[in-house]
C-alpha cells in the first residue's frame, strides 16, 4: 500500500512539473536545469567523499569536463536563442516622450501608453475614455509635436477611425513644423524601443527590428512615427 501512494505522489508531481515546463519561460527552465545539475553534483560528490572514493572524483574529472564546456554552451545557445525569437512572456518596446510613456507587448501586439505630467498624470491611456484621449492629442498637437505623433500612433492602433472626429489637426502624417522634444536617440533609449538588453549582439537586434517593423511597418496599416523610431533604434545600435 505504501508503495501505491507513492507511485501515486511521484505521477502526480511528474504532471505538475510537466505543466510547469510547457508553459515556463525558457530562461526559467534553464535555470531550474542548472540547479538541478549543480545539486546533482554536489550529492554526488558528498556520497564520493563519505565512501572514501574521493579519488574516483578526482580520476572522473578529466573525463567530465569535455561535457561540461558542452553543457554550458548548450545553455548559452538556448538563451541566445529564446532572446532572438521574442517568445518570452512580458517582452516589451517602450517609447517614451515629454508627456508620454508607450509601451508594445511583443506577445499580443497591444499598445498602452502612461501618462507623464499634465492632465491625467499617471494614468493608463486605456483607462481613459475615447474622448479624453482625443483632448489629450489637441493639447499635445500644441504643444509637443513627439508626445502628438505618439499618440497618434496609439489611436490609429485602437480608434483606426479617429481621424477628423474631434481634432481638426489630425491627419495621414502629424505636422513636422516643431522639433522634437528629446533629441538624438541615446543607447539606452534605442534598447528600450528594441526591447534589448544591454549586451544584445549584432543578430539579436536586425531580428529584434525585423520583428517588430513587420507588424507597425505604415504599408500593413502601422505607424510611420513608431515605424521611424525602431528603424533609429536599429541604426545606433548597430553603430554602437
Amino acid at each position: 500500500m505504501p508503495y501505491l501512494f507513492l507511485g501515486i505522489a511521484l505521477l502526480v508531481i511528474l504532471l505538475l512539473a510537466g505543466r510547469w515546463f510547457v508553459n515556463a519561460q525558457p530562461k526559467a527552465i534553464l535555470n531550474v536545469l542548472k540547479w538541478i545539475a549543480i545539486v546533482g553534483l554536489g550529492v554526488v560528490a558528498v556520497a564520493l567523499i563519505f565512501s572514501g572514493r574521493i579519488l574516483m572524483l578526482v580520476w572522473l574529472l578529466p573525463a567530465l569536463l569535455p561535457w561540461i564546456m558542452r553543457a554550458r554552451h548548450a545553455a548559452r545557445t538556448a538563451k541566445t536563442f529564446s532572446r532572438m525569437a521574442g517568445n518570452g512572456s512580458g517582452q516589451h518596446s517602450t517609447v517614451e516622450s515629454a508627456f508620454l510613456e508607450m509601451r508594445l507587448d511583443h506577445d499580443s501586439g497591444d499598445m498602452d501608453g502612461k501618462v507623464l505630467k499634465g492632465r491625467f498624470n499617471g494614468q493608463m491611456l486605456s483607462s481613459l475614455s475615447r474622448e479624453d484621449v482625443l483632448a489629450l492629442h489637441q493639447e499635445y498637437a500644441a504643444t509637443d509635436d513627439e508626445s502628438a505623433r505618439l499618440l497618434a500612433a496609439y489611436l490609429d492602433r485602437v480608434y483606426p477611425d479617429w481621424r477628423g472626429e474631434g481634432d481638426e489637426g489630425a491627419t495621414d502624417e502629424e505636422p513636422r513644423s516643431r522639433s522634437s522634444s528629446s533629441g538624438a536617440m541615446s543607447r539606452a533609449e534605442a534598447l528600450k524601443v528594441l526591447g534589448l538588453e544591454a549586451n544584445a549582439n549584432d543578430a539579436e537586434i536586425k531580428q529584434a527590428h525585423h520583428r517588430l517593423i513587420a507588424g507597425l511597418h505604415p504599408d500593413r496599416g502601422g505607424s510611420a512615427y513608431l515605424a521611424a523610431k525602431i528603424n533609429e533604434a536599429r541604426d545606433v545600435l548597430l553603430k554602437g
